[in-house]
């Protein structure tokens, strides 16, 4: 399943109120657009799952993943990293960070 670091539950988090999003809502990760061969992944909260969304709670966030992307993100984990002193969202293998 799909994992969060606790960095970037932080992140998020702080992005959800930034947004003036209600706690309540969680991150959804979906397919937003898909060109032949090539997923590109959305992320955005909202405040129910959808239909047949994967859905799990890590660091105090809920996290719902499309079908679509849940067998290829199951060993993915979202982080944050920095560049040019901003911080972004990283999708990493689980096994890099397994130390």
């Amino acid at each position: 399943m799909l994992q969060i670091t606790p960095d970037a539950a932080t992140f998020l988090s702080e992005l959800r109120r930034g947004q003036d999003v209600p706690e309540t809502f969680g991150l959804r990760v979906f397919p937003e657009s898909t060109e032949p061969g090539e997923i590109t992944i959305g992320l955005g909260f909202t405040e129910e799952p959808a239909d047949g969304d994967q859905v799990t709670e890590q660091d105090g966030l809920r996290v719902f993943v499309a079908p679509e992307l849940a067998t290829p993100l199951e060993s993915a984990t979202i982080d944050v990293t920095e560049e040019a002193g901003a911080e972004r969202l990283v999708f990493r293998p689980q096994s890099e960070l397994q130390n």
